[in-house]
């Protein structure tokens, strides 16, 4: 495994993939309460993978240790 060195640039990208997913969570949970659908499932989906972007690194170290 590849040791990486942690920068101030990825302590950023990370806290803005986290934040703006969150964000992007409430505005679907919004847009499903004003009874848009599609675009609520679609905006929720699109958060969700940006908080699973947020936590890239511990799920690349997870599936490093699964393999073996």
């Amino acid at each position: 495994m590849v040791k990486r060195n942690s920068s101030l640039g990825v302590l950023i990208s990370t806290l803005v993939f986290f934040f703006a997913g969150m964000w992007l969570v409430l505005e679907g949970k919004s847009l499903l309460e004003n009874q848009e659908i599609l675009k609520g499932i679609l905006v929720i989906l699109g958060g969700v993978l940006s908080i699973l972007a947020a936590f890239r690194f511990r799920i690349q170290k997870f599936f490093e240790n699964w393999r073996g």
